[in-house]
């Protein structure tokens, strides 16, 4: 067996693995969430109102990504912690298809809320986009009876000097991710449009990114800013 074809065999057996045990484990998240949303809506009535919006201290959030959460780590447990029990799980160099097992035991945690900020390394590896937008799809499924999940699309402005075809394949990912969200009733962290929108004024407190790629300083605490303003509109 070549080597190509030893690492799908890891990856396909991987992803079994991971779809075995969403089969195990995925009816146990139905009951404490739905506990906590049946408790959210009798504070509401409590109070004559609708249900309080956003993450309790007690409620847990998950962070799933590649290494652009994993060198935020730090700043997003700063930032985020407070307000909830965050949980990061970030791997450098994975694909979506990759982070399938650590989705898997994110869920049989029963979060109640979840945010995906996934696809960089399949947009730099020219992934198949097929192949990325079916593991987003399971990894979605796999959090069916979590309260609330936040999609983040990636950078349409990695650089390359010998890629051209990085932009375009941003783009296409972000459409796929974006319907996924509209299909799941997900909400979307648009990271890509922060980017552009913030080169577009001419960086007035400079980049964002080390390396077109991976956020700096400013980068991470723009991102910890917009997951804060998105985990406060779940209801």
């Amino acid at each position: 067996m070549s080597a190509v074809q030893t690492s799908r065999a890891l990856t396909y057996g991987a992803v079994a693995l991971a779809l075995g045990l969403v089969i195990v484990l995925g009816g146990l998240a139905v009951g404490r969430v739905a506990d906590r949303a049946d408790a959210r809506r009798e504070i509401g009535v409590e109070r004559g109102g609708p249900p309080p919006t956003g993450p309790d201290p007690t409620d847990e959030v998950v962070i799933i990504g590649d290494s652009i959460t994993e060198q935020a780590e730090a700043m997003l447990l700063d930032e985020l912690q407070p307000a909830s029990v965050l949980r990061v799980r970030g791997r450098g160099g994975y694909r979506i298809e990759q982070m399938e097992p650590y989705a898997v035991e994110a869920a049989a945690a029963e979060p109640e809320q979840v945010i995906i900020n996934l696809g960089s390394n399949d947009v730099l590896l020219s992934w198949p986009l097929d192949r990325s937008v079916e593991a987003y799809r399971r990894m979605l499924d796999y959090f069916d009876d979590t309260r609330c999940i936040h999609l983040v699309t990636v950078n349409q402005g990695f650089e390359s000097s010998t890629d051209d075809g990085l932009a375009f394949r941003a783009l296409l990912l972000n459409g796929q991710i974006r319907e996924l969200a509209a299909a799941t009733g997900a909400d979307v962290i648009d990271w890509s449009k922060m980017v552009s929108d913030y080169e577009a004024i001419g960086e007035p407190y400079g980049p964002l990114t080390s390396d077109s790629v991976h956020p700096n300083e400013l980068g991470q605490k723009m991102i910890a800013d917009a997951y804060r303003e998105s985990l406060r509109t779940c209801l």
